[in-house]
């Protein structure tokens, strides 16, 4: 039996949403830290909310792709079941950030 065309494009879009998660938290970062004058914290807000987004919208595509994967009959489930994982993974860990980020905002 072959592997799922759509298992393997799960897992590859979980390994470099994982590393995208990081790129995003060091993106966020690096405009945090520059300065705190108002037009670098609109521009770093903007920025990462765009990132945000794409970020997200990329997870969700691989998330679904896992769940297909895992529909399609004669085909190996190993990179659908690792891309889901990797997927639930991503949101849990970007759910929680965003949680502590909004917790740990000056307005709270």
């Amino acid at each position: 039996m072959p592997h799922s065309k759509t298992g393997i494009a799960s897992f590859v879009i979980g390994i470099l949403n994982v590393a995208g998660l990081l790129v995003f938290l060091i993106y966020t970062n690096y405009y945090l830290e520059r300065s705190f004058n108002p037009d670098t914290i609109i521009e770093a807000v903007f920025s990462s909310i765009g990132m945000g987004i794409l970020y997200v919208v990329v997870l969700t595509g691989g998330f679904m792709l896992g769940i297909i994967s895992l529909f399609q009959k004669n085909t190996k489930k190993l990179f659908g079941v690792l891309g889901l994982f990797l997927s639930a993974a991503d949101i849990i860990i970007f759910a929680v950030l965003a949680l502590l980020f909004t917790l740990m905002s000056p307005g709270m």
